[in-house]
């Protein structure tokens, strides 16, 4: 079988990041890359030995005619180069969040479907071998039925920018257990403890300069509770906090016979408790699993190699998707989703009311509401 041929679309962190996974993955090759930023492309150019650089997406894929295109950009640029690329019968493979509002992700998924590619979000966590496991763990009865999820951010970000940057991960993740949306309701503050209001809605950098792009955001405390369509039940919080404490994000899964605990954003730290209440002085009893902690010698492997490792895992799953002509399990449609549950908490505070899934409006909500 003939390689895989790569190109990648953005060519700063995220870029690197996706030529590495490409370099390491049996059966691709990485022949070229789109960046409008003659810094990021020489510097992307050298350290990866490619020299076909293009300042434009289209012209790369006509000159190149590669088989699939990572697109690495920020949220303002993920929709424009995946329909280019799906017309052409490229393979998508693209950065989180899906688009900046559902008109864009519904055509972005449309498209894909109407020229038979397959298209993927790079929900990096949907790789970690702990969600298998956990889902085993479920089926087999190991805390009873799970009724209720709970979930909260790391903090270190305002809530309106953490929806569209490690919240995007976060609900993709509650969608992995609990499956299709129903309804949503949420409510979203302001550090003073006043209602966000239409006079709060920001771009993520007048929020915070440092952020990507990701568009229009309001919120910087958010309580959300979303219904699922299989009956479980699950609340989100995005405090604000200060400070940043990736061992307290993530998931706990309750069940009516004990409950499960996911932690941190990159790598994955599980518990259990056993019994059918949750008494303070229950002990958690901690999970590993050697395969995905340990290296082949039986070395603890870094933060920063547990990335590359799910980033690999995201690629190789993609790779076995166009192959076997299946849907990827980061599809762009689960993308879409988790997009429409961060618009649903929008469209629920605006309204102070329950809203069903799918919205009937695709624009972003709070576009509409300015």
């Amino acid at each position: 079988m003939n390689p895989h041929r790569i190109v990648i679309v953005g060519l700063g962190g995220m870029g690197n990041s996706h030529a590495s996974a490409v370099a390491d993955e049996p059966g691709c090759v990485l022949v070229g890359g789109a960046e409008v930023d003659d810094g990021n492309a020489k510097s992307w150019s050298e350290r990866h030995g490619v020299d076909a650089i293009y300042s434009s997406y289209e012209t790369m894929f006509d000159a190149l005619s590669p088989d699939i295109a990572i697109i690495a950009t920020q949220a303002p640029m993920h929709h424009a180069p995946t329909i280019a690329a799906a017309k052409r019968g490229i393979h998508v493979f693209c950065e989180k969040p899906t688009a900046l509002n559902l008109q864009e992700a519904d055509e972005m998924v449309a498209v894909c479907e109407e020229n038979q590619v397959k298209f993927a979000i790079n929900h990096i966590k949907r790789g970690s071998l702990y969600n298998q496991h956990t889902l085993s763990l479920i089926e087999e009865g190991a805390i009873g039925q799970l009724i209720r999820l709970r979930a909260c951010d790391k903090g270190g970000r305002r809530a309106g920018n953490s929806l569209m940057e490690m919240g995007t991960h976060l609900l993709d993740w509650i969608r992995l257990f609990a499956g299709d949306v129903e309804w949503a309701h949420a409510h979203l503050t302001q550090l003073d403890g006043r209602e966000s209001a239409a006079s709060d809605i920001r771009n993520t950098r007048e929020v915070h300069r440092f952020d990507r792009d990701a568009g229009l955001v309001l919120g910087e405390r958010c309580f959300a509770t979303f219904r699922f369509r299989n009956g479980i039940h699950a609340d989100v919080d995005f405090l604000s906090q200060p400070e940043t404490d990736d061992g307290a994000y993530g998931i706990d899964l309750i069940g009516t016979e004990g409950r499960i605990a996911l932690r941190e954003s990159v790598p994955t730290t599980m518990f259990i408790q056993e019994g059918q209440h949750q008494r303070p002085d229950n002990p958690w009893r901690r999970i590993s699993l050697d395969g995905e902690d340990l290296d082949e010698r039986g070395v603890a492997r870094s933060d920063e190699y547990r990335r590359v490792l799910l980033q690999q895992r995201m690629l190789h799953d993609f790779i076995r998707a166009i192959e076997e002509d299946r849907s990827p399990f980061a599809s762009g449609s689960d993308g879409r989703d988790c997009l429409e549950m961060i618009q649903m908490i929008w469209a629920s505070h605006q309204q102070r009311r329950r809203v069903y899934a799918p919205l009937r409006s695709r624009k972003h909500v709070l576009e509409e509401w300015v």
